[in-house]
């Protein structure tokens, strides 16, 4: 739906505001922070930040599918540390298609 330099853009965006620098006044800074990505990039605001929106949706959606599978595999092994099948397997994706936004 969003071209890969918008998603880009937004992806920027979403990791800036992410680190919660001073939380006071986040939601101004994060709205300056928007205006001008949205100017660097030639693109609409409201769309840059529906955009930035959905990424953010997307990545706690993942952060909570990612962590309740760690606790049901570290409820799966026990107390005996890690399992086989973590030793043999990295989570890191090699291929750039195996990242879904």
């Amino acid at each position: 739906m969003y071209p890969p330099s918008m998603i880009a853009t937004g992806s920027v965006g979403a990791a800036i505001c992410g680190l919660q620098l001073d939380s006071a006044d986040q939601s101004q800074w994060g709205d300056s922070l928007t205006d001008l990505l949205a100017k660097i990039t030639n693109t609409e605001v409201d769309v840059l930040k529906e955009c930035q929106e959905q990424i953010e949706r997307v990545l706690v959606s993942s952060l909570r599918e990612g962590r309740q599978q760690q606790q049901q595999q570290q409820t799966q092994r026990g107390p005996s540390g890690k399992g086989l099948d973590e030793l043999d397997q990295s989570t890191t994706p090699t291929d750039v298609r195996d990242v879904n936004l």
